[in-house]
């Protein structure tokens, strides 16, 4: 008898790594409210379970093919870079106005 690997309904997507950025998320969150670590958190599970698309406001980097920024309440944002299929790096988090780039 063949079964779903999955409950019906779901597709069955491998998560995307979080690979590089841990020293960028973790200088930044020594300093940031529990409001703005709730954001940045919801935006990076976002992107681990492949729905950030879906749930967040995202920009393309003009200068940086692999790169993005999302969009975050209360001016902030974060700079993503795509390593791969599965895996991704956080370039920076902090107020949208000093994100490296061209948007």
């Amino acid at each position: 008898m063949n079964r779903p690997l999955e409950p019906a309904g779901r597709l069955n997507h491998p998560r995307v790594r979080l690979d590089t950025g841990h020293d960028v998320l973790a200088s930044w969150s020594a300093d940031a409210s529990r409001r703005e670590k709730d954001a940045v958190y919801a935006a990076l599970f976002a992107m681990a379970e492949r729905s950030l698309l879906h749930t967040h406001h995202v920009i393309e980097d003009e200068q940086e093919l692999s790169e993005f920024l999302v969009v975050l309440e209360n001016g902030m944002a974060i700079k993503m870079r795509v390593h791969s299929f599965d895996s991704y790096g956080i370039v920076y988090i902090g107020p949208r106005k000093n994100a490296p780039g061209r948007f």
